[in-house]
């Protein structure tokens, strides 16, 4: 089992200069490697389609909307899920929503105990953010979240990639675009990414509300 994440927006509340509204966090999670490694090659196989550089990252913000829509034609039909969770900054109070390690802790959380059903001795692979202490703090409190009452784990290991590495963590990326746009003002008047994926979405959830 394996579960790429990735996040978009920021930490600030300063909206007034340019903080975003949202915090958002998606995880794309494959049943197995066999699976996760058909989607590795299906995105490589789209560069070529699109005539990119193999070293191209599909980043949302970076991509005009051609490449995003056949971006999320050709993942979906690949064999994931997706999780996402859309943090409404402009609602939230709190110490806890002081530092980017807070809103990590409670969007990566949230998501994990969301994909509880799917999480089977799982390594969690996140986009490289942060030193070293910060992984550990990630893993410590996913680990603590999702223990069982039997003492198991759902979460075997976290590991953290850079992005323009990692076709999968680059994938959670464009999904968190795509949920993201679907948020934004105006969305209406906009291609709905979201919708061309929408049967690998299991869970987006909104919160607060």
């Amino acid at each position: 089992m394996l579960a790429f994440v990735d996040e978009s927006g920021d930490s600030g509340f300063n909206f007034s200069t340019g903080s975003s509204t949202f915090f958002i966090c998606v995880a794309a999670i494959f049943p197995d490697s066999f699976s996760a490694d058909a989607c590795d090659r299906s995105i490589d196989e789209l560069r070529r389609t699109l005539k990119m550089p193999s070293r191209y990252e599909f980043h949302f913000s970076h991509c005009s909307d051609r490449v995003r829509a056949e971006f999320f034609r050709k993942v979906a039909n690949e064999q994931f899920k997706y999780y996402g969770f859309v943090l409404n900054k402009r609602s939230l109070y709190g110490s806890r929503f002081n530092d980017k390690q807070g809103f990590y802790d409670l969007a990566v959380g949230l998501i994990c105990e969301n994909a509880r059903p799917l999480l089977n001795n799982a390594t969690v692979v996140i986009d490289e953010c942060g030193d070293r202490g910060f992984r550990q703090n990630l893993e410590k409190t996913l680990k603590a979240r999702m223990a069982n009452e039997d003492g198991t784990c759902n979460i075997r290991k976290v590991r953290m990639e850079p992005s323009h590495n990692n076709n999968l963590v680059q994938l959670a990326d464009m999904l968190c675009g795509a949920v993201g746009r679907s948020y934004s003002a105006g969305s209406a008047k906009k291609e709905d990414f979201r919708r061309i994926v929408s049967r690998r979405e299991e869970r987006v959830q909104f919160w607060p509300k």
